[in-house]
C-alpha cells in the first residue's frame, strides 16, 4: 500500500510538472505571438511614415520647380516691359521669395504669395537694383498669377 501511495504521489508530481511545462510553453507562445504582432505593426507604421516622407519630398521638389517657373514667367514679363519701354533693361535675373510666413516647404499651405526681384543693374558692390514683381501660387491646382508691383497682403 505504501508503495502504491508512493507511486501515486510520484505520478501526480510528474503530471503536475508536465502541466506546468505545457502552461509555460503556451504562455511563451502567446508572448512570442504578441511580440511578432507588435513588430509587424511597427514595421507597417515605419513603412507608412517612409512612404509619406517620400511623397512629401516629391511635393517639395515640385514646389521648387514651380517657383523656378514663376521666376521664368516674371523674367519674360519684365523683358516684355523693357521691350515696350515701360522698364529699363536688361533684366539680369529674377528671384522670388515667399512673403510673410509663407514657405514652399510647409505642405499645409495651399497658396503662397511671392515677392520677386527683377534685377536690371549690378551696382558693383555686391548689390543690385531693379524692379519688384509679385506672384500668387495656388499649390492645389498648380496655377499662378503674377505682375509688376508689390504683393498685396
Amino acid at each position: 500500500m505504501v508503495i502504491i501511495l508512493g507511486l501515486l504521489a510520484g505520478g501526480l508530481a510528474l503530471k503536475g510538472a508536465g502541466d506546468r511545462q505545457v502552461a509555460a510553453a503556451k504562455i511563451a507562445k502567446i508572448h512570442t505571438a504578441e511580440r511578432l504582432a507588435a513588430a509587424e505593426k511597427k514595421n507597417a507604421a515605419d513603412a507608412a511614415a517612409e512612404a509619406q516622407r517620400v511623397k512629401d519630398d516629391a511635393e517639395r521638389t515640385t514646389r521648387a520647380a514651380e517657383v523656378t517657373a514663376i521666376e521664368a514667367s516674371v523674367k519674360t514679363l519684365a523683358e516684355k516691359d523693357v521691350t515696350d519701354k515701360l522698364l529699363v533693361g536688361p533684366i539680369l535675373s529674377v528671384k522670388c521669395s515667399p512673403v510673410g510666413s509663407g514657405s514652399t516647404s510647409d505642405l499645409t499651405q495651399l497658396t503662397s504669395v511671392f515677392e520677386c526681384f527683377a534685377a536690371n543693374k549690378d551696382n558693383g558692390d555686391g548689390t543690385q537694383s531693379g524692379y519688384t514683381f509679385h506672384a500668387n501660387m495656388n499649390w492645389s491646382d498648380g496655377s499662378y498669377t503674377y505682375g509688376l508691383g508689390k504683393a498685396n497682403g
